[in-house]
């Protein structure tokens, strides 16, 4: 399977990888068939075994340091993939084996697990990944060198003074996203209350052997990422997209209300749940304007408020409309207005750039008074074309026509202007309440 684009973890066959991996097959006969994750050689076994045969990488921990499990970590990459892959500058919403992107890993751990994904999984992309504690920092350095990755990765040592976001100590100037599993305890306390199943009706699903350095940080992820927040709010556009992880719902609830009283409105939230009663909370946020899809960016597992507005708005096409007339009035209509407009009618599918509200009548009516005058001056067409090759855009937007489905798909791809989004949504779907 191409792992730029393996989907995320559903659940895992432990028969089957027995199969594919003697040291995990000895695991799991010598449980007869019956994990035990409360076993610290067990899960290191798992996570051994997925990793090479899921990606071919190999993997050394020591005893004492975090050992990770697989799918949530690679459910988390596979979540930031959508998310770059929707934010594309060429608007492509897919996997660019071109583009060369450059990531962040906030506290790498001995595993090194997320930059090793990232590196495995997309070959033009280049990972930083910092750690303040020494022995897990060269361990993550063994696994890279290990895996035959280490000239792809720049890593730092960091001490508690440095920013979380050392730009400067990388010797990097911008990075399109960082990932980051933060410390989820408060306290010492509070860490072996949690991993002990005190106050709980069940036990942990598995084992923990991470060490108090990798698991506690004052006010836990809420105070780690909190951190990471006030540094974005410094470098802003330095950073194309900040995400980070949360072991609680209440910690990404308060980050979102965070970034909402800051004044951020570009962010997403995603859930990973591999099964077993654990999930995991992701939140991304942004000071630039792509705009992620609404599959990655809009979850059902949390309330409203804590949503980004939608990116996507869809609408059925009148009984009276057949979808070779639909592409048709799209097409026209577009060309109609002094946008940048890309039709490609064998997907269907049209994609624009305009500088503000340009459907408008007052806009419309100007336009059309500015053409009549350079058509007179015989320079019209070369005028209006250098208007749009050097207009700056206030809004990107897509739109297909899905003949399945007998819908018209709008999407937002780029802007940050919500009153312009929705009114351009509601632009398209008037021309067809028209008809």
């Amino acid at each position: 399977m191409d792992l730029a684009t393996k989907p995320p973890y559903e659940t895992v066959d432990f028969k089957a990888l027995a199969q594919q991996d003697e040291a995990f097959n000895t695991t799991w006969q010598q449980h007869s068939g019956k994990l035990d994750f409360q076993d610290p050689t067990t899960t290191q076994s798992l996570t051994k075994a997925l990793l090479k045969a899921d990606f071919g990488l190999h993997l050394e921990v020591p005893d004492d340091r975090l050992c990770p499990p697989v799918p949530n970590r690679w459910n988390y990459i596979s979540w930031i993939h959508v998310l770059l892959d929707s934010t594309n500058p060429s608007y492509s919403n897919r996997y660019d084996p071109g583009r060369h992107v450059v990531g962040l890993d906030i506290g790498t751990g001995a595993s090194a697990i997320y930059t090793m994904l990232c590196l495995k999984s997309r070959p033009a992309w280049t990972m930083c990944a910092t750690d303040v504690d020494k022995k897990s920092f060269e361990s993550a350095a063994r696994n890279l060198t290990l895996n035959n990755l280490i000239t792809r990765a720049k890593l730092l040592q960091t001490i508690d003074s440095q920013p979380l976001i050392p730009l400067q100590y990388l010797g990097v100037d911008k990075l399109d996203f960082t990932v980051c599993n933060p410390p989820f305890f408060a306290d010492a306390t509070d860490m072996r209350q949690s991993l002990s199943g005190e106050g709980k009706s069940a036990r942990q699903n598995a084992v923990c052997t991470g060490s108090e350095n990798e698991m506690v940080y004052r006010g836990g992820d809420l105070g780690f990422v909190t951190r990471i927040v006030e540094e974005s709010l410094v470098l802003r556009e330095r950073v194309t997209w900040y995400t980070s992880l949360f072991g609680k719902m209440s910690s990404a609830k308060a980050i979102i209300g965070l970034l909402k009283e800051k004044g951020v409105t570009n962010w997403a939230v995603g859930c990973i749940d591999v099964g077993g009663g654990t999930k995991r909370w992701i939140v991304a946020w942004s000071f630039v304007d792509y705009r992620p899809c609404n599959s990655i960016a809009r979850i059902e597992k949390i309330a409203n408020e804590y949503l980004p507005f939608p990116t996507e708005y869809r609408f059925a096409l009148p009984a009276s409309i057949d979808a070779t007339a639909a592409k048709h009035t799209i097409d026209q209509q577009a060309r109609r207005l002094h946008v940048r407009w890309n039709w490609v009618s064998q997907t269907a599918t049209g994609v624009g750039e305009a500088a503000g509200n340009v459907w408008s009548r007052a806009y419309r009516r100007e336009h059309e008074r500015k053409m009549r005058e350079l058509a007179a001056s015989g320079t019209g067409d070369a005028d209006m074309q250098n208007t749009l090759e050097d207009m700056k855009v206030a809004l990107a937007f897509r739109i297909t026509v899905s003949e399945s489905t007998r819908e018209v798909v709008v999407e937002w791809l780029r802007g940050s202007d919500q009153v312009l989004w929705e009114s351009f949504c509601g632009m398209v779907h008037r021309s067809f309440k028209k008809s």
